[in-house]
């Protein structure tokens, strides 16, 4: 289990914003993969898998994140 913050896997993944994100996460569809630090609040994404589920929930474009060579 690697834990990173929002912001590093919007730069781990290549999103230009956060935005995509915290919808994604504020509509509960990666409740598997998010882990909320007490007391702070602050959220962390568990990064393994985390591609996978990203590919399925998202729309499928020429310029995707995912089809982008890092």
């Amino acid at each position: 289990m690697q834990l990173m913050s929002v912001s590093s896997v919007e730069m781990h993944f290549g999103y230009k914003s956060c935005s995509q994100l915290y919808k994604l996460m504020n509509d509960g569809w990666l409740d598997d993969h998010l882990h909320i630090h007490m007391p702070s609040g602050l959220r962390f994404l568990d990064v393994d898998g985390l591609k996978k589920t990203l590919q399925g929930l998202c729309q499928w474009r020429v310029d995707s994140v995912f089809l982008r060579r890092q």
